[in-house]
């Protein structure tokens, strides 16, 4: 069975180590600047506040 989506991932991993002739100096630096992005946008889910549960209505708490 094929899987699309980890073929797809392997792909744009070979494109980028090429791109940067397979040198891990190079593509760590890269990803770096990427991670630096104003655009980027980073999410921790570490710091989200607790969710407040609610009990439904007719519900003794």
């Amino acid at each position: 069975m094929k899987n699309e989506i980890l073929e797809e991932v392997w792909r744009n991993r070979n494109e980028f180590a090429e791109h940067y002739n397979y040198d891990i100096d190079a593509m760590v630096v890269a990803l770096q600047e990427m991670e630096h992005h104003p655009l980027t946008r980073l999410v921790d889910r570490r710091k989200r506040a607790p969710e407040k549960r609610t009990q439904p209505k007719g519900q003794p708490a």
